[in-house]
């Protein structure tokens, strides 16, 4: 099969492990930093991944989008839905694809919606209790959103901001979600109503190669990442 040509922009820790994944699933025309002039070497690629800090996205995707080039972001889109909207809807406009790391909708480990639902994630790690919305509740977001896309929130409590992270969303249903976040667990814990999510399968190839084979579907993608944004504002509202 016909290989793509890419383009990686971002080459931390997470940059430097999609690199090896293109590598080996592309042709990796270049591989660089935010600051790297990379637009010398632009127009020889289909795709351009971008890993970058959250706080660049907007920027940089909305550049290339611009340059009429499909993108791959790393998630968050952005750090808010109206910048994330703006850059759907400029992807439209420019007649190129965006899309957002699902990683998670590549599990297929069926998980059922309860009236109450617990949501854990924990592991080692550094950072503020506030960034686990974007490390953590953004994917657990896409998990749930077949189940509460339609629903309406009736209420957010915090119920920890300091140290760990944990809130309850409640919904117009009375449906309730309990979402338990920490970085200080030396035991690695991902479970949604006691079904565990921790896989050794490279779910991270298998998105690869079905986004650059335009093997997915684009809107449904566009919809949730945009649904997870859209709560994450709500819930960060309720922190700050």
């Amino acid at each position: 099969m016909y290989k793509k040509n890419v383009g990686l922009i971002g080459t931390g820790k997470w940059g430097k492990i999609l690199e090896e994944k293109l590598k080996k699933n592309s042709n990796l025309i270049f591989s660089a930093n935010s600051k790297f002039n990379y637009l010398k070497k632009i127009k020889k690629v289909n795709w351009v991944f971008v890993a970058t800090p959250d706080k660049t996205h907007y920027k940089i995707v909305k550049k290339l989008l611009f340059l009429r080039k499909n993108v791959f972001c790393e998630k968050p889109l952005t750090l808010n839905y109206k910048k994330s909207k703006f850059l759907f809807d400029l992807a439209k406009k420019q007649k190129v694809y965006l899309y957002v790391d699902d990683i998670q909708m590549y599990h297929h480990k069926k998980i059922n919606f309860l009236k109450k639902n617990l949501i854990i994630r924990k592991k080692l790690g550094q950072g503020k209790a506030i960034d686990l919305l974007y490390r953590f509740a953004y994917h657990d977001f896409y998990y749930l959103s077949r189940f509460i896309k339609n629903k309406k929130i009736k209420s957010i409590n915090i119920k920890d901001k300091k140290f760990d992270l944990k809130f309850d969303i409640i919904f117009n249903t009375n449906d309730v979600c309990k979402f338990d976040y920490s970085l200080r667990s030396k035991i690695k814990i991902h479970k949604i109503n006691n079904i565990n999510l921790i896989t050794k399968k490279d779910l991270l190839t298998k998105m690869i190669k079905k986004v650059l084979n335009y093997n997915v579907d684009f809107n449904k993608n566009m919809e949730i990442s945009l649904l997870s944004n859209k709560l994450i504002d709500k819930v960060f509202d309720r922190i700050k």
